[in-house]
């Protein structure tokens, strides 16, 4: 078929950018999602099209007639900025507070395995004072007993004269060992009264952190639903267990909550070392979005998340590494709320910065 050599050379432009276009990115326009067949480009200085200089005409026009208005500076994928707007009024009811972020001081916490066991200072035992024959049990396991509350009668095998044996202390008898008719020799442990108000929580130390810990640091115990209880170190063993090689700290745990019992495992975080960084930050000020760790700061009308990075972090603040500066203004509290007015609102998280 023969085409009009006029026509031809009326196309000549269009035709030699085509085929740089295809010999140069052949797969460009279906990578970006752009539909190039069929219409025209106004003006794409400023695209990287992966095209030289020379691969063109200039003193043609090639992209009459494209609708894409100026694309100069614009990046493929990048959206509009979406901003959440808040009159001062909502951002005092619903506590928003904005600070300037600040250098500060993070503590690393390292986790150690400990056990909840009788506090051994207010538990006490009740043994016979002879060889004693039971005639009376009163206690049982689980009651709460006052000091010298009678909990078994005996009776002297060798002189026949009875006696009551009463708890030594106050608390919750946690064992018993004896039955009616029985013969309970001289130091046998009849009851255990213990004040469980009070426990011990018994940390193994790795022999790594040994000069590392001291007394006084404070712990924090981590039952395995979560409750937390605070304590501070009051003991710690001189010498390693010949079966684990590791070293026993003791914390005094008071009023703890109910799943610290002795025989319960718990986890122990203690702070081992305090390091200094640029930029920190209450943890409630980091939100989670969509897969990225978020501060929400002050745009042109309302507030929007940007991306950092974390480093250390401790039960109230954390290192910013990359993301916000010193002296940057940022959301410090409140942050829960903005991510939920996103959230709820359907907005993009990554409007306004590029990918």
């Amino acid at each position: 078929m023969n085409y009009p050599i006029e026509k031809l050379k009326k196309h000549y432009p269009r035709i030699l950018l085509a085929l740089c276009l295809m010999a140069a990115v052949p797969l460009r326009a279906a990578e970006e999602g752009h539909d190039h067949a069929g219409h025209d480009h106004d003006d794409h200085r400023g695209h990287e099209h992966g095209v030289e200089a020379s691969h063109r005409e200039p003193e043609v026009d090639t992209h009459a007639g494209h609708d894409h208005h100026d694309h100069r500076g614009h990046e493929h994928g990048e959206e509009a900025s979406e901003e959440i707007e808040l009159t001062a009024d909502m951002m005092r009811k619903t506590g928003i507070e904005i600070r300037k972020a600040s250098p500060g001081k993070v503590s690393r916490l390292s986790t150690f395995p400990a056990e909840i066991k009788l506090n051994r200072d207010l538990s006490a035992a009740v043994t016979p004072r002879f060889r004693s024959l039971v005639l009376e049990v009163f206690g049982e396991i689980g009651d709460e007993i006052e000091k010298g509350t009678p909990l078994a009668t005996l009776k002297n095998r060798d002189t026949q004269a009875t006696y009551t044996v009463t708890a030594p202390r106050g608390g919750v008898i946690i064992s018993k060992n004896l039955s009616v008719g029985e013969t309970a020799e001289e130091g046998r442990i009849l009851y255990e009264v213990a004040d469980l108000s009070s426990v011990w929580a018994e940390i193994s130390i790795f022999s790594n952190y040994q000069h590392v810990l001291r007394k006084g640091m404070q712990v924090i115990f981590i039952a395995h639903d979560g409750h937390r209880a605070e304590g501070t170190i009051h003991y710690i063993s001189p010498m390693a267990s010949h079966q684990t090689r590791t070293f026993t700290a003791r914390s005094v745990l008071k009023n703890a909550p109910e799943d610290f019992t002795p025989g319960v495992f718990v986890r122990a975080r203690i702070p081992v070392e305090e390091v200094e960084a640029e930029v920190v930050l209450p943890l409630e000020a980091v939100q989670s979005l969509d897969g990225e760790q978020v501060v929400f700061i002050k745009g042109a009308a309302g507030f929007v998340p940007r991306p950092v990075r974390l480093g250390v972090k401790d039960d109230l603040h954390v290192e910013i590494l990359s993301g916000l500066q010193a002296g940057e203004e940022y959301v410090a509290t409140g942050a829960f709320t903005l991510k939920s007015q996103m959230i709820i609102r359907g907005m993009d998280p990554h409007a306004g910065h590029g990918h």
